[in-house]
């Protein structure tokens, strides 16, 4: 990857010529939005952008299709099944990978497999051949990729920006992917009525090819700088350690990805937070793969419809992501990541409580803050208390929270089949605030993180 010089601390008179330098409209930006004034991190919130568009049409014409397909509750959580089984079992590879390799490159990779998918999956639909069995296919493929990638991305932000500015960029990366959760499957769910399922995969593949090429200018801080911009004596320890030598142990793949689950049983910090972003994960997420049939059977089977009450969720997880931005939470962040979790439990709890239709998009409002909450501050708390040269592999078993979603989102399905959706949605909300009592009252570690 290519690295960025090490440069001293700008004088005044530097300081003032780098600022004239910058694009006029970056002058006046608001505290929000700091981490954008950095070059690399601009681009890299571009390939991002095209990413998460790609990803959110994707999540939502392919739930669309299936249930189109198949009627049935239990085939959207095979789909979802079919994504998570490779992402459980192979994301552990992708930490060793991020580990060893350059990252951006990795994405790219990634990306490019991505880009194939759906140019096959719109051949597909446009000829009229699409069947189930495809999208299982499909969606096992885009399972080993993210589960091999999905590290790489993650542990790539702390090199683009240094440890100092995650608590602005991480709140904005998922500001990013929110705003895409509203204008993808707003314009997918329209393009479905309007246009088709085909034009859809097809719009996709060209966002995939436009991350791709956006990726070339995201460049790293050199090590050197990574250590300047440590927040603590621990992290600069460990950039040291990484300038000594490659990332990872330097023994074998399969050594690596040991040292690194022994690591992260030793650290009970890192465990208490991923334990407990899993817990959301697997109760409140699931509605996500779910929505499609849930809609059709609760509101109306329309592609419109759907597309507005995804775009209920990403319009409160947009909100979320930019107050979190301004905020750059420091203090409480253990006691605010449970109650992120207590939001989406509430939400969920009324979004299954009504058929009234506006009710119920501002009832998503309530999940994606929440869930926007969730993701951030885990985020934050992991890449803050996580040594550099095992970020790839622990980033790696958060990512596998991905998985657990998709395995709830299976066994919610056969729930819905059986008691009907608003039932089975309502009982996520109310066990969501119970375990994150639970979790509270028993985990006291937890709830004095900062």
């Amino acid at each position: 990857m290519a690295r960025v010089p090490l440069k001293e601390r700008p004088t005044e008179s530097e300081a003032a010529e780098q600022e004239a330098s910058e694009p006029r409209a970056l002058r006046y930006l608001p505290r929000t939005f700091d981490s954008l004034r950095f070059g690399p991190f601009r681009w890299y919130m571009g390939a991002l952008i095209w990413w998460n568009a790609a990803m959110s049409m994707q999540m939502l014409v392919r739930g669309y299709l299936t249930y189109d397909l198949t009627g049935s509750f239990a085939a959207l959580g095979i789909v979802g099944l079919g994504s998570a089984i490779p992402m459980l079992f192979l994301s552990p590879v992708g930490g060793v990978i991020a580990d060893r390799s350059s990252r951006r490159v990795v994405l790219q990779i990634g990306q490019a497999f991505s880009l194939l998918i759906a140019l096959a999956v719109a051949l597909l639909v446009f000829t009229g051949a699409i069947h189930f069995w495809h999208l299982f296919v499909a969606a096992i493929a885009q399972g080993t990729m993210m589960a091999l990638v999905m590290p790489s991305r993650q542990a790539l932000l702390p090199e683009v920006v240094g440890l100092r500015r995650l608590v602005n960029a991480i709140p904005l990366q998922s500001a990013s992917m929110n705003l895409m959760q509203i204008i993808g499957p707003a314009i997918g769910g329209f393009m479905i009525d309007w246009i088709g399922s085909g034009s859809v995969y097809l719009l996709m593949a060209v966002m995939y090819g436009m991350s791709v090429f956006m990726l070339f200018f995201v460049h790293s801080l050199s090590l050197e700088e990574q250590e300047a911009e440590a927040t603590n004596d621990a992290a600069r320890k460990s950039f040291r350690r990484a300038r000594s030598g490659r990332r990872g142990s330097g023994g074998s793949a399969f050594s690596d990805l040991l040292s690194g689950l022994k690591y992260l049983r030793q650290n009970p910090i890192l465990f208490s937070v991923i334990s407990f972003a899993f817990l959301g994960s697997v109760l409140g997420m699931p509605i996500r793969r779910m929505l499609p049939g849930y809609v059709a059977d609760v509101f109306s089977d329309s592609g419109s419809a759907l597309g507005l009450i995804s775009m209920g969720m990403g319009i409160g997880a947009l909100a979320g992501a930019l107050i979190l931005a301004t905020l750059n939470l420091s203090r409480r962040r253990g006691l605010i990541f449970a109650g992120t979790a207590v939001t989406m439990g509430i939400g969920l709890l009324l979004f299954s409580l009504t058929g009234i239709f506006w009710f119920a998009f501002v009832s998503m409002m309530a999940v994606g803050i929440g869930s926007t909450g969730r993701q951030a501050l885990s985020q934050m708390l992991i890449q803050d208390y996580v040594e550099e040269e095992y970020r790839g592999r622990v980033m790696s078993v958060y990512m596998m929270q991905i998985s657990m979603m998709n395995v709830g989102a299976f066994l919610v399905s056969l729930y819905m089949d059986l008691v009907g959706p608003q039932v089975a949605v309502g009982s996520l909300g109310v066990m969501l605030l119970i375990t994150t009592g639970l979790f509270i009252t028993f985990v006291p570690r937890f709830r004095t993180l900062d």
